[in-house]
């Protein structure tokens, strides 16, 4: 699908479904009517917003205040979402490149178009997927840009979150509540209780066969044993100027 023939999509789906959802409805919107969130980056000329792009003042500011990065309205913490892709989100050593949104975010933007909420999503590589027995420092963005046909909305009891140069980074607890798997605005599955923690525990025992968790880096563990349970960036002291100065840090390298 085109660009243009992607954007007319998305405005006729948003159209219909953005009255059923009113924190999206109350959003400032651009000059063809689509809903702009929150932390969307804006163009330094003429300052219209660039949807691809996110911009890192905003996304640490909605961050550390305990907002959605969609609608900018406070998290309840039953209910913050990261939208991704199958493997990143229950892959061990997978960092979701996009942050946390609420459920009226994670629904709409599902519905009318992931890159509402997804700024710079791609999936993993067979590359990448090789690379993690090897050098296990988590998967980061490939060069090369692929679209996701698959997404998998996951809700969190909590995750940490690691400024790099290509931009933040979240790693969360893999300890899911809801795992939803959606392909072509359509929700094909919903894992929640044991079939939830049976996904769950597949997904360590594959990894585990990839890569012994025995030799596995802390963060790693700490994403599938509940140690990030609770953990909220907006709870934590400082929070915003400790995570501006690593992004500063991040950058220069």
């Amino acid at each position: 699908m085109s660009r243009a023939d992607q954007a007319r999509v998305t405005k006729e789906a948003s159209a219909e479904l953005i009255a059923k959802f009113p924190k999206v409805a109350s959003l400032p919107r651009d000059s063809r009517g689509l809903p702009v969130p929150a932390n969307v980056g804006r163009d330094p000329v003429n300052g219209r917003p660039v949807f691809a792009t996110s911009d890192l003042n905003k996304e640490i500011d909605l961050l550390c205040d305990g907002k959605c990065a969609v609608t900018g309205t406070k998290f309840d913490t039953d209910d913050v979402w990261f939208i991704s892709t199958p493997d990143l989100a229950l892959y061990p050593f997978g960092l979701c490149l996009d942050a946390p949104v609420c459920g009226e975010a994670k629904d709409f933007s599902l519905q009318v178009c992931p890159y509402f909420s997804l700024k710079n999503y791609q999936a993993l590589s067979s590359e990448q997927k090789d690379a993690m027995s090897r050098n296990r420092q988590g998967v980061d963005p490939i060069k090369e840009f692929v679209q996701p046909t698959k997404f998998a909305a996951v809700r969190v009891r909590g995750f940490q979150v690691q400024p790099t140069a290509s931009g933040m980074r979240y790693l969360p607890s893999r300890r899911y509540t809801r795992v939803e798997f959606w392909k072509e605005r359509s929700c094909e599955q919903v894992a929640e209780g044991a079939e939830l923690d049976l996904l769950l525990n597949e997904n360590f025992q594959i990894a585990d066969g990839i890569f012994q968790k025995v030799k596995w880096p802390d963060w790693a563990h700490a994403s599938f044993n509940g140690n990030l349970n609770g953990l909220w960036p907006w709870n934590i002291p400082g929070a915003r100027d400790i995570l501006l100065q690593a992004a500063r840090e991040a950058l220069a390298k």
